[in-house]
């Protein structure tokens, strides 16, 4: 049953390619490159559409009706406009389709034997997902403080979800499909614009599993050295060059392994859209305003995902610019306000936590901060980066006047390396530096290192496959030599690359020991069989977004659960998460790094504190007054409620409304008003 709901969510996500196909194969003249891009190409059209609509309540996202019926049209208009491009590619279109089709139920296979919406932030990637598919309209109430809207990147989870509710499929199951569908596409973007570059097939698959699943040489020489001194260096370890770690250097190859569905994963296809239109236009000879429209949608597509992608691809755009004549670059910047127009309606709701840009050495003298790992290790970042700068340099260096395309991928290692030299020069001042000063430079390191990793991933396979492919054209004095060093430098990548899903497998999946199950709260129903029961029911009878009252608590816990398998709204979730994202920059402008302020949490913690006493009060006219403050139509009271509140009261409920739903000891109270 789930496999045949795993193929129903991915023919719907691929039908939004057959449009996205009529708008690509007029921009992209490499016909494998078109279809590559096709179907993120169509879901960014539709998918803005109807978000845009229903975010000046033009349109209700629960007119289901009505969207399939514009889906479903969309398609057969594109049916028609494509029919020739479709004829006449087929074999590519199926060679294509079989690769994605495949890495997809792959995915998905290794992902069965690990499925569960639990643990590290999940759950709250999980309310993301329900929360947006449920909503009527744009930006919804959050999930997890009831009456404020959400103030955290939803964008990418609304996409999902749109995906989601045209194919009928649960959202439990939804989130563990979305995380192939991001894990296929990412390899087919990833091998059709490097393929597009050199024409290699071998090359093209390898830039795949590069980009998606590879580790670093760190963590293969790590892995080795811990096998032979008894230390056991593990999977998570790939994201941390210290032990305690205070910056993050997250790659794809571990999100897809711990499949969190946070705001920087869901971008990934999506930036790499963004590489191959960049592609597109770097070989342009005539400016297309209808082109810089698209790519304009793009960016803002990225941007609303996740904002540091937009910076890092703005940057890729205007490098690429530069190589080409003045008027190119005030093309650029028609498309960069542009792009900021399309993400206009959703940055007015946005409240941004950013203190600033800030020069590292300057603050850390300001400061006088110690124990703050920097800057990073030169043998952590040749562990890192190494290999792909040696391989893009090199190949640059012998084949550098007629390397084909080469300010595109000049471009992309250009401003790959900016990043790895500019993260250890500036940071991003957040809630991290003022409230736990040790982590001051964690996200700007992880977010753009993230990026940096995807471009020279790219850059590298192109640059092997230069110096591969026609040796005598180096301008070198051996050049069989240099042949077999790009040979050499590419399976190094490739092999050192492959210790890490080795250990992710052995480690994170292994270790469940069965396969087959892709319904991400099937862990509930094993360890919380009550609270299962209540999300079922929910989930089944309430289909309105309700706010329910359950259990508060910290993050990377349980807490909030109900919230976070039904897409309800509770009065508070996990606190820490509420105030980061409510983080109030305003109050700690010039603040001094480890001293307290108050930013926010004591309206987190205030209403948890009413909670607690909403529970615990035997006074019935308290808890009225407390439901009435919060909205509060169901009261939910299972195991942990009872647990994190000692003095629990449960005889008032029954005065203030009525049991919808009982199992075991749980019951699901529905207020009277």
């Amino acid at each position: 049953m789930e496999f045949l709901q795993a193929l129903l969510f991915y023919a719907v996500f691929s039908l939004f390619g057959v449009f996205g196909l009529a708008v690509s194969m007029r921009f992209i003249p490499h016909k494998t490159l078109a279809y590559a891009v096709s179907k993120p190409a169509g879901l960014i059209l539709f998918g803005y559409t109807v978000w845009f609509m229903a975010s000046f309540k033009l349109l209700d996202y629960q007119n289901k009706l009505f969207i399939g019926l514009l889906f479903l049209f969309s398609v057969f208009a594109g049916i028609y406009l494509c029919r020739d491009f479709l004829k006449e590619n087929k074999k590519k279109i199926l060679l294509a389709e079989g690769c994605a089709l495949l890495a997809y139920l792959v995915y998905l296979f290794f992902r069965s034997w690990n499925p569960a919406i639990n643990g590290t932030e999940r759950f709250m990637d999980m309310a993301l997902l329900a929360a947006s598919g449920k909503t009527h309209y744009f930006p919804f109430i959050d999930m997890w403080y009831a009456g404020k809207t959400i103030n955290y990147y939803y964008y990418g989870s609304y996409l999902m979800s749109l995906v989601s509710n045209l194919s009928g499929i649960p959202y439990a199951l939804t989130y563990n499909f979305a995380l192939g569908i991001l894990y296929c596409e990412s390899a087919l973007l990833s091998a059709a614009i490097v393929f597009a570059l050199t024409g290699r097939k071998f090359i093209s698959v390898l830039s795949a599993f590069l980009v998606t699943s590879a580790g670093t040489i760190f963590f293969a020489v790590a892995s080795v050295m811990g096998y032979f001194s008894g230390h056991l260096y593990t999977y998570a370890s790939s994201t941390r060059l210290y032990t305690p770690s205070y910056i993050i250097n997250e790659i794809p190859s571990y999100s897809f392994t711990v499949g969190d569905l946070h705001a920087h994963f869901l971008a990934l296809p999506f930036f790499l859209f963004d590489l191959a239109l960049i592609y597109v236009l770097a070989l342009s000879k005539k400016m297309n305003w209808a082109f810089f429209a698209f790519l304009s949608l793009a960016v803002a597509t990225s941007g609303m995902i996740n904002l540091w992608d937009a910076i890092t691809v703005y940057a890729l755009i205007f490098m690429v610019l530069i190589f080409k004549s003045g008027k190119w670059l005030g093309a650029g910047l028609f498309m960069a306000v542009l792009s900021l127009i399309f993400m206009w309606p959703n940055l007015k709701n946005f409240q941004s936590p950013v203190l600033g840009l800030k020069f590292i050495p300057s603050y850390i003298a300001k400061y006088h901060l110690s124990n703050i790992q920097w800057p990073t290790p030169f043998l952590a970042e040749l562990g890192m980066w190494g290999i792909f700068l040696a391989g893009i340099i090199f190949a640059f260096y012998l084949k550098r006047k007629n390397f084909r395309d080469f300010y595109f991928v000049a471009s992309l290692g250009a401003v790959a390396l900016g990043i790895i030299i500019g993260v250890e020069l500036f940071f991003i001042e957040d809630i991290y530096g003022v409230t736990n000063p040790p982590y001051f430079r964690a996200n700007t390191t992880f977010k753009f290192g993230y990026h940096a990793w995807v471009m020279l991933s790219l850059a590298f396979s192109v640059a092997a496959a230069a110096l591969i492919r026609r040796p005598d054209n180096l301008r070198y004095r051996d050049p069989a030599l240099a042949r077999r060093m790009g040979w050499c430098m590419l399976s190094l990548a490739v092999i050192a690359g492959a210790f890490y899903p080795y250990q992710a497998f052995k480690q994170f999946y292994l270790p469940t020991g069965k396969m087959g199950e892709l319904d991400g709260s099937v862990w509930m129903k094993t360890q919380s069989p009550e609270d299962w029961n209540t999300v079922q029911y929910i989930n089944k009878n309430i289909p309105e977004r309700s706010v329910i009252a359950e259990a508060v608590g910290d993050s990377y816990t349980t807490y909030a659960r109900i919230s976070a398998f039904s897409g309800m709204i509770t009065p508070m979730g996990w606190k820490t998460h509420e105030w980061t994202w409510r983080f109030d920059a305003s109050a700690v402008k010039n603040a001094v790094p480890g001293q307290a302020y108050e930013t926010g949490w004591g309206a987190v913690s205030g209403v948890a504190t009413d909670i607690q006493r909403l529970y615990e009060t035997t006074d019935v006219f308290v808890a009225d007054g407390i439901i009435r403050k919060y909205g509060i139509q169901y009261v939910y009271i299972g195991g942990l409620e009872r647990t994190a509140y000692k003095n629990l009261s449960e005889q008032k409920f029954a005065q203030l409304g009525e049991i919808v739903f009982h199992s075991g000891a749980s019951t699901l109270y529905k207020i009277e008003r």
